[in-house]
């Protein structure tokens, strides 16, 4: 292929459905039928024609190169809207027809080569996609059921930038690791506890921010938080096991009342709590140096 071989700059999505192959033929065809039925209602909603895509189609995954002038609204509506689509279908299918998804989009020169497109953005989608680190956070939580991966490009541009429809808090850095790709992306997972999907796709014992091992300060602030809770929870156990009494004596009557109040972790007797001493209430002992 010449340098100079006509190519434009387009946005590159790539989406793959999770445990495709685990299912038999009949349930991969249903698959692929609502797999493209989810992404035309999805474009339909967010108002991107997706006849003015350029998509390669693989069984339970596609591969799409999307203008550059849809970009706002794919980073954006798009997503949002295949995330609302895709809980619905699930709500409606029940445990067994239940989809998972994984989606990726970088952006980049692309051109048109013999058996296919052309251009590091594809690569950079394809790997992002079929991350562990998508995998797993897809994997981690019970109620999610999309996962979006985007480049530092596309966040910085669409997201970062305030630009788009996507809350910039919602996303997590992450390190992506597969094959000759080595770089950070920013995750967003649909429906679920994020801090807890991003502490279970990355390796145990690293920042989730960067992928890195934590620095000294971290694990200084992290041994103080832990000896920070253990000692609020040792107070508040002991506390909650103490019980309080107070003793009024009701004259003329030959009772003592104690009103007493136990913990939860002591129990759930309350008071008040009669004590009989017949006629006459006994005087108090001296309490020493009163």
């Amino acid at each position: 292929m010449s340098n100079d071989a006509v190519f434009d700059r387009y946005l590159c999505l790539s989406v793959d459905v999770q445990g495709y192959g685990a299912r038999d033929d009949v349930a991969q065809g249903e698959i692929q039928r609502v797999l493209v039925q989810l992404l035309d209602t999805a474009g339909a909603r967010a108002g991107v024609d997706r006849r003015r895509w350029q998509r390669q189609s693989s069984g339970d995954d596609e591969l799409a190169l999307i203008p550059m002038y849809m970009a706002q609204r794919m980073v954006g509506e798009f997503c949002l809207e295949l995330a609302a689509v895709l809980h619905r279908h699930n709500l409606q299918a029940g445990r067994a027809g239940r989809l998972g998804l994984r989606l990726a989009i970088d952006e980049g020169p692309i051109q048109q080569g013999a058996n296919g497109f052309v251009g590091r953005a594809v690569v950079g989608a394809s790997r992002l996609v079929s991350s562990s680190v998508a995998r797993q956070a897809l994997a981690s939580e019970q109620d999610a059921s999309l996962v979006v991966v985007l480049s530092v490009g596309v966040y910085r541009d669409w997201v970062g930038s305030g630009r788009g429809a996507m809350d910039r808090d919602q996303f997590r850095r992450v390190r992506i690791r597969e094959k000759e790709v080595d770089e950070d992306a920013w995750l967003w997972v649909a429906g679920a506890r994020l801090d807890r999907a991003i502490s279970d796709a990355v390796t145990a014992g690293t920042n989730p921010a960067t992928g890195s091992d934590p620095t000294g300060q971290e694990r200084q602030r992290a041994t103080a938080d832990d000896d920070a809770t253990r000692v609020g929870e040792r107070k508040r156990e002991r506390d909650a096991a103490v019980p309080t009494a107070d003793v009024s004596p009701q004259t003329g009557d030959g009772t003592v009342r104690i009103g007493t109040s136990y913990g939860p972790a002591a129990g759930t007797m309350t008071g008040p709590v009669t004590v009989n001493y017949g006629k006459q209430v006994p005087v108090p002992p001296v309490v020493p140096g009163a």
